[in-house]
């Protein structure tokens, strides 16, 4: 089932228009996440490897959740960098959202985390003295802890065409809602995968022994907004880039503040 809507209640296709243009660094984290699922609701976040995305590298984030609908920076690509004109990690997403919009990223956030589902969100800016509005996409898709909950995201920003000097901060034209599901006859090879996992990683008390399909999602509280029910026979196919291990790094520092460490991913080049 697919439903459409824009604010205004009438009901059309925003698919052509997102196809109108090309952000190849959204699609290349959408084919690297897809293929790490495998049939799974989501990946986990150890699972992600920078030489699988090597190409959007530095368009890609991974976000924490610390609250219901609010995530904040953990991990953050140079171009996250250029739109803001400022160091991100650390801070909230919302800090590339303009106010009249952070409203609608926390529902967002939310149904990312609670349904679980895939978020893909177009992004315009306002028209300034002698500047044109820019266009952007983002992309947030799901990823499990430790534990199995669903507490991080990986995603990805990119600004369509030259980047002018920062900050540019974003409204939400539209927001497409893909619900994640998984056929019920894959169920007991997903638990069968999900209890290995939690051996190799000692998690011995884990709070639930089942996925949770989260087949009866309803998308009623989306209205407004475009949600989509995913395509079974989607091609997850997708090799990573085991050559680029030599051009591309994780960076880590560890801040003086007592916070923890705090990482970013920096594009190296081979001699």
């Amino acid at each position: 089932m697919k439903i459409e809507y824009l604010s205004n209640g009438n009901v059309v296709s925003l698919l052509s228009a997102r196809q109108g243009k090309t952000y190849p660094a959204i699609a290349q984290v959408e084919a690297y996440w897809h293929a790490l699922c495998d049939g799974r609701l989501c990946p986990t976040r150890q699972e992600i490897d920078p030489r699988g995305m090597a190409g959007a590298l530095h368009e890609a984030f991974i976000l924490e959740k610390i609250a219901p609908g609010l995530a904040r920076i953990r991990l953050a690509g140079q171009h996250l960098n250029d739109v803001m004109d400022m160091e991100v990690r650390g801070m909230p997403i919302s800090v590339f959202f303009e106010a009249d919009a952070r409203k609608e990223l926390h529902r967002a956030l939310e149904a990312l985390f609670d349904m679980p589902a895939q978020i893909t969100l177009s992004l315009t800016t306002a028209p300034r003295a002698f500047r044109k509005p820019v266009e952007a996409q983002m992309v947030m898709l799901p990823l499990r802890d430790e534990e199995g909950q669903i507490t991080r995201v990986l995603g990805a920003l990119q600004v369509d065409g030259d980047l002018k000097r920062g900050p540019h901060r974003f409204s939400i034209r539209s927001v497409e809602t893909t619900a994640i599901i998984v056929k019920a006859d894959t169920t007991a090879s997903l638990v069968t995968s999900q209890k290995a996992y939690d051996q190799i990683k000692g998690a011995t008390n884990r709070s639930r022994e089942t996925m949770d399909l989260r087949l009866g999602t309803s998308p009623g509280l989306h209205m407004g907004h475009v949600y989509r029910e995913p395509n079974p026979g989607k091609d997850n196919a997708f090799h990573s880039f085991a050559e680029a291990q030599r051009h591309f790094s994780l960076h880590e520092e560890t801040l003086n503040s007592g916070t923890g460490k705090r990482a970013h991913l920096k594009l190296v080049t081979s001699n």
